[in-house]
């Protein structure tokens, strides 16, 4: 039946949190090929999923809006991101927008948290609330974002170090 089992939900930022972005890479992730995952970040989040927690990535992606790259190659890279992670996450969204369009999924905005939450309780039938969720990123748009979404927010290099990863076993 729908609805019956509330399910807590990691929310993570994308490069800088889960892979290294542009100030580990001196440039943007723009392919495949660029991928390159922290060290502990596959572990950490099955880590999380052990716990029962379902895990979705949430990425701003200018470079498709400002065309530096392509959806299909924005796609592939997050593929292989989760490749990386040896398929950790149950979703992962992404703002394919230039940042002046004014868009709702574009972080700090919330609506690609609010998006993953339809989309999973749609194929699982699980409920997603606030109160059971973090969202863990490395920029003040992922804090505002997760404030936006009213869920509590850690910092990337935090959780990545496994602080209060106690705390995660709601």
């Amino acid at each position: 039946m729908t609805g019956d089992k509330t399910v807590p939900v990691l929310y993570c930022d994308i490069d800088g949190t889960i892979r290294h972005g542009k100030d580990e890479l001196g440039h943007f992730v723009n392919e495949a090929k660029d991928v390159v995952i922290f060290d502990g970040v596959e572990e950490l989040l099955w880590a999380y999923r052990a716990l029962g927690w379902r895990i979705v990535g949430v990425s701003n992606q200018a470079g498709i809006g400002l065309g530096y790259m392509s959806e299909e190659t924005c796609k592939a890279a997050m593929d292989k991101t989760n490749e990386l992670t040896k398929y950790a996450f149950d979703e992962i969204l992404w703002c394919p927008h230039k940042p002046d369009a004014g868009c709702k999924c574009r972080k700090p905005r919330a609506g690609l948290v609010h998006m993953a939450r339809l989309l999973l309780a749609q194929r699982t039938g699980e409920i997603y609330t606030s109160n059971k969720a973090l969202f863990v990123g490395d920029r003040p748009e992922d804090e505002e974002c997760a404030n936006n979404a009213h869920i509590n927010f850690m910092w990337a290099h935090h959780w990545r170090e496994g602080k209060q990863f106690e705390e995660a076993t709601v």
